[in-house]
């Protein structure tokens, strides 16, 4: 059976030629199969060609954050590694003064913490790995409750250094001690509970730690007298006062003047009466002096 032919004509508007294309039903078949090979084939390659750009560029973008992550990194663990040292400077700084103050090392501390000594072994000290961030925060905040105990325990020795009459109220020459004397006016033996200090009439008096005034004025055989209340059990007396320069309710620091030294009351000269009572005992003066008559 002979092959069918298909024809197409082009009749061009100008008087040219006609054109006139012969050809066989398979060969048009064939040509369009080829056609939409050759169609599935370019969207293929466009497709692929496409999504391998996307690729370049997401790897190209994932390298540059992971050179920017290590970048990031790096400063962080130089940062952790500044932050460490810094922490372990202030244990050892907290540990000796806790240690001054009485408070005594921590017991349990941190892992990994404490001073350099500490963490020398037999072949000398180690360079720790860096801590994460939340072992840093652990590490601060006992630190901050080490350190909050240690500026407890100094505010409490200075309170109670503040308040112990701790320098000689009055310049002078100690003419009687504390203890048992014979009166210097009846001649009998009597228990003294203070220091007579003789001095220039008129010269300061001071109180030697401080305090609140509890009473101020005329008290019998003391004359003119000051008493002074301070804290942690401590009470001071001055008596035999030319004058006096404070009254009951004020408060009074150490080395403030109090009063002026006299011979009031039963006295046989210018001479401050000095007593220091703790617990409502009377004690010795002389034990709390520090500085020199």
């Amino acid at each position: 059976m002979p092959a069918r032919l298909n024809t197409i004509i082009i009749v061009p508007h100008s008087k040219a030629r006609f054109l006139k294309f012969s050809f066989s039903s398979r060969a048009a078949v064939a040509a369009g199969i080829a056609g939409g090979l050759a169609l599935v084939l370019s969207i293929v390659a466009i497709v692929y060609t496409g999504s391998a750009v996307n690729r370049r560029i997401e790897v190209a973008r994932l390298q540059s954050e992971n050179l920017e992550l290590a970048s990031v990194n790096q400063e962080l663990e130089r940062t952790i590694a500044e932050v460490q040292g810094r922490l372990d400077q202030f244990e050892e700084r907290t540990a000796r003064l806790a240690l001054a103050t009485g408070v005594g090392p921590a017991e349990g501390g941190i892992s990994g913490g404490g001073s350099a000594s500490s963490r020398a072994g037999a072949g000398g000290p180690y360079d720790r790995v860096p801590e994460s961030p939340q072992a840093l925060q652990t590490r601060g905040r006992w630190l901050e409750e080490q350190l909050d105990l240690v500026e407890g325990q100094v505010d409490e020795q200075l309170r109670i250094l503040a308040s112990t009459p701790t320098i000689a109220p009055a310049r002078g020459l100690i003419t009687d001690g504390f203890g048992r004397r014979r009166d210097p006016l009846t001649g009998r033996l009597a228990f003294h509970e203070g220091l007579d200090i003789a001095g220039r009439r008129g010269s300061s008096v001071r109180a030697p730690a401080d305090g609140i005034v509890v009473f101020a004025g005329p008290d019998g055989g003391l004359g003119r007298t000051v008493r002074i209340a301070h804290d942690f059990g401590f009470n001071t007396v001055y008596g035999h006062l030319d004058k006096i320069s404070v009254q009951a309710g004020d408060e009074v620091q150490r080395g403030q003047e109090v009063g002026l030294l006299g011979n009031s009351g039963r006295s046989t000269g210018p001479h401050l009466h000095y007593e220091v009572h703790l617990e409502g005992r009377a004690v010795d003066p002389l034990y709390y002096v520090l500085d020199a008559f």
